[in-house]
């Protein structure tokens, strides 16, 4: 076979199970999707995987939300880089009108002050009235086209520069989607990973400590069986205008994937960051359930939380994972409660 015939065929398979993995999930084809779930097929993303095959294993039905969040969270950058690529493109043709009139200007002030010159020295050779009326006739158009030459520059600076503006909060609102989370309104895991890392580096760097907080929804995969998606994802909505209330100043809240959210607490304390996360609890297990049409009650939500601070011997990975196994103690301590790495006695799985 021909290795073009090769790749051929193997870009149709690859194709055929994407669109049939697609299909089995209800996912629309759109571009966006599609690259989504080719990364998935084909493997080369670990944590894409990971997150898709969790949902797939409890069921989750993939909406629109989800298939937004799944597209921000692996590939934002890429669109990201498109529309800052746009702007780019934008500010250049902007810059170079703007170039190009203040040449055109500047010619016209050279032209203008050689003019001038003549004038002065025609001026100094007339010997007629006649003739001094028409060279003051003369000077007095040149002045009014050079005039002309500065309002219309100073017209299109003014327009450049509000022009400048918008594309500059265009620009700041895109950067500010693609570190969110569509459906709760949180940060993302992206705008997460990249604060984490801020907060680490100065640690390093200072020694200023900070703390962190993993929250999973108990029990969620039941609402969504039971109740449908919707009220799943009215859960997800509540849990995190539950966590915006809570926290203040630079923490940072962010869901983490699927029903699992993350605080992060800077120049927080292990004790502070347990009181805080008590707080959390207690405000989440007082949030009722009610249908929409209905009015019926349909129970309470709870949620399980662990706690970790950061420690000198510790990366970005080894202070999340603490709070993830503390969280797995908490899940298996009966649920709607907070373990910190405090009760960590043992190795627990990571795995819940």
């Amino acid at each position: 076979m021909h290795p073009l015939d090769s790749d051929l065929q193997k870009t149709k398979e690859i194709t055929k199970k994407v669109l049939l993995a697609m299909g089995e999930n209800g996912i629309p084809a759109t571009p966006e999707n599609y690259q989504v779930w080719f990364e998935y097929c084909i493997g080369s993303n670990a944590d894409l995987v990971r997150d898709i095959d969790e949902m797939v294993k409890r069921s989750q039905h993939f909406t629109g939300t989800i298939n937004d969040m799944l597209y921000s969270t692996y590939f934002g950058r890429e669109r990201e880089e498109r529309v800052a690529a746009e702007i780019q493109r934008e500010t250049h043709k902007i810059l170079k009108e703007i170039l190009e009139k203040v040449l055109s200007t500047n010619n016209e002030t050279a032209h203008y002050s050689k003019k001038l010159q003549s004038y002065s020295q025609k001026l100094n050779a007339a010997q007629e009235i006649t003739e001094i009326q028409h060279i003051i006739k003369d000077l007095l158009e040149e002045t009014g086209n050079m005039e002309n030459a500065s309002t219309s520059l100073q017209k299109k600076l003014e327009e450049a520069t509000d022009e400048a503006q918008k594309l500059r909060q265009k620009l700041e609102k895109k950067e500010r989607e693609a570190l969110l989370d569509v459906l709760t309104g949180l940060h993302n895991r992206k705008a997460f990973g990249r604060t984490l890392q801020e907060l680490y580096d100065t640690f390093k760097a200072k020694g200023t400590v900070f703390s962190l907080i993993m929250l999973d929804i108990d029990f969620f995969k039941k609402f969504n069986d039971t109740y449908g998606h919707k009220i799943g994802d009215e859960v997800l909505h509540i849990v995190g205008v539950t966590l915006k209330e809570c926290i203040k100043g630079k923490d940072l809240a962010a869901r983490y994937g699927g029903e699992e959210f993350v605080v992060l607490l800077p120049v927080t304390t292990l004790d502070n960051a347990l009181t805080l996360a008590e707080q959390i609890r207690k405000e989440v297990a007082g949030k009722t359930l009610k249908l929409k049409k209905t009015g019926e009650k349909i129970g309470n939500i709870s949620c399980s939380l662990g706690v970790s601070q950061i420690q000198p011997e510790d990366t970005t990975d080894t202070v999340v994972e603490r709070a993830d196994r503390a969280l797995y103690l908490a899940k298996h301590s009966g649920r709607n409660n907070v373990k910190t790495e405090r009760e960590l006695v043992y190795t627990i799985s990571p795995h819940k």
